[in-house]
């Protein structure tokens, strides 16, 4: 598996400086935000090769992009940047409502046409269930990579929403299987409402067994990222974010030895 962090708990700072505490933090991989209105580490004009020369100068390996949107042309513009720079996978949610039977038709719709665009591009599109969206639970995202049969196409695994959508996330890990390309990993203090502050979701902080969920993965043969993508630290100082970076990986550094598995 490819460690790794979403530069969004940087939000606070530059990429550079997110790239640089990310590298000090022990990080080989990096997520890049690419977040209209959170954090725009990546912008629709960013140079490519700019972004190039930072992750080759702090040795990090973009595994994916953190694109957040719907907006088909913004959508496009960020799949041909993930391409120049060598970024393989761009996550998004499937907009939508929970339980609205036409606008979960209609989310699958749009991902369908957005695969395909992918595809264009040579990335992978990982579409995130997502509480309160559409496409949200088990269920829903076994329908998506049904319903939408792309190879350009797999399920990004958050189990902070999955276990708010009243699920295990390990059993959903087994259900899924070969379907999840990449995933956003990170901890949560319970089943309802939002997934709590930085700290509540540093993985073994929370209410979710990790070990258990890892191992589910392993048993699975998933190889992929495993991004932290913690959300609302953008007024902490880089130094509380660090902490946050450093500590997770930790945790996840001995998960991962424990079950014997092999990352980077």
């Amino acid at each position: 598996m490819h460690l790794g962090c979403n530069t969004v708990l940087f939000a606070s700072t530059d990429l550079r400086t997110a790239l640089q505490h990310l590298a000090w933090a022990g990080y080989r991989n990096v997520e890049l935000a690419a977040i209209a209105g959170m954090c725009e580490h990546v912008k629709l004009d960013s140079d490519p090769e700019e972004i190039k020369d930072l992750l080759n100068e702090f040795q990090l390996v973009p595994t994916a992009m953190e694109a957040a949107t719907l907006d088909k042309d913004r959508l496009n513009g960020l799949m041909a940047l993930c391409s120049k720079i060598g970024v393989p996978i761009i996550n998004i949610g499937s907009g939508g409502k929970t339980g609205d039977e036409e606008s979960t038709v209609e989310a699958i719709k749009r991902i369908s046409k957005f695969a395909k665009m992918a595809a264009d591009h040579g990335v992978i599109l990982a579409v995130k269930p997502h509480v309160g969206q559409a496409i949200y639970n088990a269920a829903t995202g076994l329908r998506l990579v049904e319903e939408v049969d792309h190879p350009s196409m797999g399920l990004n695994f958050d189990p902070s929403h999955l276990y708010r959508a009243n699920e295990n996330p390990q059993d959903v890990a087994r259900l899924w299987k070969d379907k999840i390309v990449t995933s956003h990993f990170r901890d949560c203090p319970w089943r309802e409402g939002g997934p709590g502050t930085p700290e509540q979701q540093i993985p073994g902080r929370g209410k979710i067994d990790i070990p258990a969920t890892l191992l589910a993965l392993k048993e699975i043969g998933y190889t992929g990222p495993l991004n932290f993508e913690c959300i609302g630290a953008g007024e902490y100082p880089v130094s509380r974010a660090m902490g946050i970076a450093a500590e997770t990986r930790g945790y996840l550094h001995r998960c991962l030895q424990e079950i014997h598995v092999k990352w980077d």
